[in-house]
Parts: C-alpha cells; structure tokens; sequence
C-alpha cells in the first residue's frame, strides 16, 4: 500500500520534528548505536577471595555463577547467560554488577552490587562511545 504524497511528507516531517527533541537547536548527532558488549573485568585482590571463589552476574535481580580467575586478581563476566540475561544486547550506561565473594569455609565476605565505571569520548552535546573500565572489589 501506497502512502499518498501528502500523507507521505507529513509522515517524514513528524519523525523529523520528533527527533529534533533530543538535542540542542543548531547540533547534529550521528545516528551511530554504540555497543559494549566485551565481558566485564572484576579486579580483587587474591588475597581477598584467598581459597575461595567469586561469583557475579549483572542485571536487576540476578542469580550470581561462579565465575573462573582469567589471572590472579582478574575475573572477566561474560554478558551471556548464566551471568546475564538471554536477550542482552551490550552495558547501558549505569549498568552494574552483583559481585559475591565466598571463602574457603563457604562463608560470604562480599555480596556488593557496583556500578560499572566507564570513561566517555563524548564532547557532551551528543551521546558518544564509552569505555567500560574494570570493576575493583576491595
């Protein structure tokens, strides 16, 4: 089906109109989605987790997994199940990470939700990419 010519230019101008709310008069934003999907790195001390175990998960009301030492005092959170949710799709900003720290006698030392740093190369008129940085338990 056809769009009359009228309806058709009204159509685009509305979107137009519609999107001219979401930056300042006079600033062009690329249409650019920018998408943090790497996993996200944990840095604890060893002495910390010591002969225990870490375990983490992201997203509201989750269920942490053991999570296996990428090196000594560095663990990397895939964003897949078990650690997140079936349907994600990269860190929104403000993201963070349930971090759960158990030790050698199954007692838990840490149970901490942290919101993911990250640095941003935006010049603060448009959204822009951002660099998610490692989570530090202490």
């Amino acid at each position: 089906m056809r769009l009359p010519t009228t309806a058709a230019a009204a159509a685009v101008l509305a979107g137009s109109l519609a999107l001219t709310a979401c930056v300042p008069p006079g600033i062009a934003c690329p249409a650019i989605g920018f998408v943090y999907s790497a996993p996200v790195i944990i840095e604890a001390s060893p002495d910390l987790v010591g002969n225990g175990s870490l375990a983490a998960c992201l997203g509201d009301d989750c269920e942490p997994a053991l999570v296996e030492p990428a090196e000594p005092g560095k663990w990397e959170v895939p964003q897949e199940p078990p650690y997140a949710p079936q349907n994600t799709i990269g860190l929104d900003l403000g993201a963070g990470i349930r971090v759960v720290i158990v030790d050698a006698s199954g007692a838990t030392i840490r149970d901490e939700w942290i919101e993911i740093p990250y640095t941003s190369s935006s010049d603060g008129r448009c959204p822009g990419p951002v660099e998610f940085q490692p989570v530090v338990v202490t």
